[in-house]
């Protein structure tokens, strides 16, 4: 159960937050983000195929009716090996320091900041705690959390690309929305997290995880938590989970 560490999840969580602090901190600075160098291609976003409502979500948080990426869709593959070196050469890491496996980041057209999308090899699930309230768990995966500056997913992926025993590995899905800086926007919790949930899934099946890591085929808005109108929502109580 995930309450057996709870020291050990506060501090994974405090330091994702940390870390969270400080890159949002950034985009406050003089110094923009790289601009986009590869159109994107029909719905292709750096090689994770979005569904028409993903696609639509995409938009809607971006504030455009189209978009381009800093990498082609050849990147999602590229992503996947680097997941695969990364566990074989250093395995997970829930440290403030732990390697980001970054897709790419998704833009407006002729905008300074965009949709950052990354990936993580976790150790543990954090359990879900006051240090978060204003994120909406969404019930999919290993745990699901949006809100409009940022959504995480975590997976967990059995595959034979991480070992010929096929390990399970914990992999963090992240979605940075650095336009949500000062937003009040609420629907960007839906949008973000749909837009997670199809990189993620693409992801799961680029490294051909068992069952696609648990994901499913097409996004639900369905969330543990519904907050009453006009107030900051509250977290669900931690859950056992399937292992």
């Amino acid at each position: 159960m995930l309450s057996n560490r709870p020291v050990q999840h506060l501090a994974a969580t405090a330091a994702t937050v940390a870390a969270l602090a400080a890159s949002l901190k950034a985009c406050d600075s003089n110094e923009p983000t790289e601009k986009p160098t590869t159109e994107a291609v029909s719905s292709n976003l750096c090689g994770a195929q979005l569904s028409t409502g993903a696609r639509k979500a995409l938009l809607y948080v971006l504030g455009s009716k189209e978009f381009t990426t800093s990498e082609s869709t050849t990147a999602l593959g590229k992503t996947a090996r680097a997941l695969v070196s990364g566990y074989q050469e250093k395995g997970p890491d829930d440290s403030a320091t732990a390697e980001e496996y970054e897709l790419c980041t998704a833009y407006g057209p002729a905008a300074d900041f965009g949709v950052e999308l990354s990936f993580y090899l976790s150790k543990t699930v954090p359990a879900p705690t006051p240090l978060l309230p204003k994120f909406t768990q969404y019930e999919m995966g290993e745990l699901a959390l949006s809100r409009p500056l940022n959504a995480f997913l975590y997976m967990k992926c059995s595959s034979g690309s991480f070992s010929s025993d096929g390990d399970s590995v914990l992999i963090r899905g992240e979605l940075t929305n650095l336009l949500a800086v000062k937003s009040h926007d609420d629907t960007l919790r839906e949008q973000n997290m749909n837009v997670l949930h199809a990189v993620s899934l693409a992801m799961a099946k680029e490294l051909g995880c068992k069952g696609d890591a648990g994901l499913p085929a097409r996004f639900s808005a369905r969330s543990s938590v519904q907050p009453p109108p006009g107030r900051t929502p509250s977290l669900a109580p931690p859950r056992t989970l399937p292992w």
